[in-house]
């Protein structure tokens, strides 16, 4: 249902005729030179209830899609437009057209000095996405910022839209006086205001305060942060690419020290342990040294070396350039004859980081040798040259004649073992004849069948222990 139409080159709104005046209309002679708009095609002044609204009058003959509006989109159209007009330096036209006729707005604010303007859209069906970037973009192709007044919140949508959210839908019910609306709350990401008539009044006297751009310009940005992100996953790519690629040539550089000089370890009391490596400088490809140490515990004996722990990162302080630790170093040096150079430790800088570290560097050219691509070597690169007196096994341990019974666990005392007692039966001394003859009688009588007999009588009689009597 349009509200405007044209009379001799004036625009003429159906929605500020009062009853008295929309009748006076319909029954003049304007009537018939009343045309639409868009098409050209004469209009005629219809009533629907209180709404007032121009119509074709030959509808077959006109090719322009107006679009049906519902009372609700006129009750808004008509909110939005008196809302405007009574703002000091503002005024309002209802659908307003395109030079051209590429589109018509539902309520275009102008400024008095035609310097802003604002298109309010009131879109209350279902539009895709799509369509609302086409839309808003041949606003603001015209310099005119648009407004989308919509009854719930869009899609999620990497494009934002200016859009503000109502809740008043084609199925709302219209109230009889369309002020009402603007009591309505107000959601929009670019105002902090919560009714939509304060909306209105903030976002034509303080202009709309709008960071994301039109939707070309989006798709453009997003276009080149999608083009950057590419460029920088192809820079790390590379970047990672390369440190593999000096890793793997550090590696192919790097030998253990006693395939040059014999296999040979320098024995302290409680000294550290140290491992070394043969590698040459990244950058001049001057041989050294490099090495890697762990503090031992005094007083304690070990069984073996611990194994190879290469730190990624290190301090100012590092136990590396610890006196104990170039000592015997040098020793070692001395007892394998090695002419190769030791690496010099020196403190750095991290940018990244903004603090200082020790690091080891080229005594040649000062080339700084990456802790990060020393942590890379294979632990077949590297040789124990120092370490301190291992402990010895247990087939070679002696054990002390007196221990100190103060030291240690008091140890079990085991029972002395004694001689076997030899008896000789040839030694005993002889028994007499006749005391020979009475034992054998003797004998004889307790075997018989009577001496048994009378045992027998004697135990049964006589209390035992064994059978609980």
């Amino acid at each position: 249902m349009p509200l405007i139409a044209n009379l001799d080159g004036q625009r003429v709104d159906a929605s500020k005729h009062s009853p008295e005046t929309w009748t006076e209309l319909k029954q003049s002679d304007q009537v018939k030179r009343m045309v639409m708009p868009l098409c050209g095609i004469r209009a005629i002044a219809k009533s629907r209830g209180t709404t007032h609204f121009f119509a074709h009058y030959r509808i077959a003959e006109c090719n322009v899609d107006h679009g049906g509006e519902s009372p609700q989109h006129l009750a808004m159209k008509t909110a939005l437009r008196d809302q405007i007009d009574s703002l000091d330096g503002w005024h309002a036209f209802l659908e307003y057209p395109h030079p051209s006729r590429e589109w018509i707005i539902d309520v275009l604010a102008e400024s008095d000095d035609k310097r802003h303007r604002v298109a309010f859209e009131v879109q209350l069906s279902s539009q895709t996405p799509e369509k609302y970037q086409i839309r808003s973009q041949r606003y603001f192709n015209d310099g005119v910022f648009p407004v989308w007044v919509i009854p719930r919140p869009l899609d999620n949508s990497p494009i934002k839209i200016p859009v503000v959210v109502t809740g008043f839908g084609k199925s709302s019910e219209v109230p009889e006086n369309p002020a009402e609306l603007m009591d309505l709350n107000a959601g929009a990401d670019f105002s902090t205001a919560d009714r939509l008539g304060l909306f209105v009044d903030s976002i034509l006297r303080r202009g709309p305060r709008w960071r994301f751009g039109s939707p070309d310009e989006q798709v453009a940005a997003h276009r080149r942060e999608v083009e950057r992100e590419a460029r920088v996953r192809e820079e790390e790519r590379r970047r990672l690419e390369d440190i593999e690629a000096r890793i793997e040539e550090m590696n192919s550089n790097s030998a253990p020290p006693q395939t040059a000089y014999g296999a040979h370890t320098v024995h302290t009391e409680d000294g550290p342990f140290v491992w070394a490596t043969l590698t040459q400088c990244w950058s001049c490809e001057h041989p050294m040294l490099l090495w890697n140490a762990q503090s031992a515990r005094p007083g304690v004996q070990h069984m073996s070396a611990p194994p190879l722990a290469l730190k990624r990162e290190v301090g100012v302080k590092r136990y590396e350039n610890h006196p104990d630790v170039h000592r015997v170093l040098n020793d070692w040096m001395r007892a394998t004859h090695a002419d190769v150079e030791k690496a010099l430790i020196k403190t750095r800088r991290s940018k990244t980081k903004a603090a200082e570290y020790s690091a080891f560097v080229c005594p040649e050219c000062d080339a700084l040798i990456g802790q990060m691509f020393i942590s890379c070597i294979r632990v077949e690169k590297w040789s124990l040259v120092s370490a301190p007196l291992m402990k010895r096994t247990r087939k070679d341990t002696k054990q002390p004649t007196h221990p100190d019974p103060r030291k240690g666990k008091p140890q079990k005392q085991r029972p002395p073992i004694l001689a076997p007692i030899v008896i000789n039966y040839e030694d005993r001394p002889a028994v007499p004849d006749e005391l020979q003859t009475d034992r054998k009688k003797t004998w004889a009588e307790l075997h018989s069948p009577e001496g048994v007999a009378e045992a027998r009588r004697r135990f049964m009689g006589t209390a035992h222990p064994y059978r609980g009597d």
